[in-house]
């Protein structure tokens, strides 16, 4: 039964993978690589530190990672705090706070692939690209009071000599990160299509179906908890209104699926970061964005 179908999933989701992800995420992390091993994190820092240290209570090399994470979306904001703090730019606090809010979603992601493919409408995709992103700040500033007592603190760099190939070293550290990526997301994907297939989604299902009245939303929201991109090309055929789904839309892209956390988690585990707090605030930032796009559901 499902042996013949589990190579076909497993196919499908490396197709997806080098489709939709590899082409866009491969250069943002070869060039986080690069710029990670530059001297340019002290500076950038400086130029940050008076936003960030007042907002998110961490230091302004955060505010590297920040831009990097909405530049080219989940989950390399997650990978630069990783570097950061191994590379001794953050303190555990730092980091734990950083991670809460460097998790974003890209706007080629929301703007092109969900607004102008997904659901034909640019504007869509614009308006919760907007919208995921203030969630994330929001969520940055309600952590910033984890751990409080603890202020930002500048931390000496670990130097590990002078590197001596330092495009083969970016080269080969992006390459084992896409690859992890693709793993993760291949899996999630054959997951998914394997709960599909023995109807292992109903419960859910039958539950977002009572409290939205639409059959069809309960299979995309079902799918998205595991597999964003799934998720949301089910509620593109839901047939419901643009307005109806984009607080939907912004909530199941700021938590990203199953699949975009345990992305993230694998890199956030390298600096020994806690987990529950990271799960936690993509919850709480699914739920903010929920309300925001109810708010701004009028500009569609």
């Amino acid at each position: 039964m499902i042996f013949p179908h589990f190579s076909t999933f497993v196919t499908d989701g490396i197709k997806l993978y080098f489709a939709c992800v590899l082409p866009t995420l491969f250069p943002y992390l070869f060039v986080t690589a690069v710029l990670s091993s530059l001297s340019v994190t002290k500076k950038i820092s400086k130029v940050f530190s008076p936003i960030t240290s007042k907002l998110f209570l961490v230091n302004g090399c955060v505010g590297y990672a920040l831009l990097l994470s909405v530049m080219s979306g989940y989950p390399v904001g997650a990978k630069m705090v990783s570097d950061l703090k191994n590379n001794g730019y953050l303190s555990t606090t730092e980091a734990q706070r950083a991670s809460t809010f460097c998790s974003t979603p890209s706007p080629m992601f929301l703007i092109a692939s969900v607004g102008a493919i997904t659901f034909n409408n640019k504007n869509l995709g614009a308006i919760a690209f907007a919208v995921t992103l203030l969630s994330a700040l929001i969520t940055g500033i309600i952590f910033s009071f984890y751990h409080r007592k603890e202020k930002p603190i500048t931390l000496t760099p670990i130097t590990n000599g002078e590197k001596n190939d330092l495009f083969f070293d970016s080269v080969y550290s992006a390459v084992i990160s896409v690859l992890v990526v693709g793993g993760i997301i291949t899996l999630f994907y054959t997951f998914t299509e394997i709960l599909l297939f023995f109807k292992l989604l109903a419960p859910i299902e039958s539950i977002v179906n009572y409290l939205f009245g639409n059959q069809l939303f309960g299979k995309g929201i079902a799918l998205g908890l595991f597999e964003c991109t799934k998720g949301l090309k089910g509620l593109a055929v839901s047939g419901a209104s643009a307005k109806s789904l984009l607080p939907i839309i912004c909530a199941l892209c700021s938590f990203g699926g199953l699949s975009v956390i345990f992305q993230s988690i694998s890199y956030l585990k390298k600096a020994k970061l806690k987990t529950a707090p990271f799960v936690f605030s993509k919850l709480l930032s699914a739920v903010i964005s929920y309300f925001l796009g109810l708010v701004f559901s009028f500009l569609v």
